[in-house]
């Protein structure tokens, strides 16, 4: 919010100025103007753009071998027996991440919302959509539990539950020294260990 702030008061300082050079006001013509009282403005638009676009953990490129993911995987599938109850108890929000294999081959981790359990299967619909363009994201599928990477359970308060590859992205990167953006701080403080 206050990045949307601060570019719109650089464009409006901008705007300001270009009305001037064409109709000079009579504070205008007064005092001299020049490009150099551009750079506050300029300023403004460069940081609020920057403020608005701070990346999150979805934009971090995973590494699939980094032992935190190959963990997290575990770890969710370890308590997945717990995410289960809760789908068989009519959760809103619950969401499973599995391998989705694309016409041309390729693999993509993806989330879906799950509409029902049963039978060792989750009923879902994609949650995003496919890197891959050939790929049918329309409609819903079954997904063996035995596909699922991981799981989470979005809470009415906006904390999430689960969401085991999430907490394991966080770690790595810190773990490589890597400082977290103020957004991904934010998103970090949402996740709620599963149980």
């Amino acid at each position: 919010m206050f990045g949307a702030l601060t570019f719109t008061i650089g464009l409006a300082i901008w705007g300001w100025f270009i009305f001037n050079v064409f109709h000079p006001m009579a504070e205008f013509k007064r005092s001299f103007y020049g490009l150099f009282q551009l750079a506050a403005p300029t300023a403004f638009v460069i940081y609020g753009w920057r403020w608005m676009h701070v990346p999150g953990i979805e934009s971090t490129k995973p590494d699939f071998t980094c032992p935190e993911l190959i963990e997290s995987t575990a770890h969710a599938k370890q308590t997945l027996p717990y995410f289960i109850g809760q789908v068989k108890g009519n959760v809103h929000n619950a969401l499973v991440k599995f391998p989705l294999r694309t016409p041309s081959g390729m693999t993509e981790h993806i989330w879906g919302y799950v509409h029902s359990y049963q039978d060792g299967k989750f009923n879902v619909s994609l949650a995003n959509e496919p890197v891959s363009s050939t790929t049918q994201a329309d409609g819903r599928r079954d997904v063996d539990e035995s596909e699922v990477e991981d799981w989470q359970i979005m809470l009415p308060d906006g904390k999430i539950k689960g969401g085991h590859s999430l907490i394991a992205l966080f770690r790595h990167r810190e773990n490589q020294g890597k400082k977290l953006t103020s957004k991904m701080r934010r998103q970090k403080a949402q996740l709620v260990d599963a149980i």
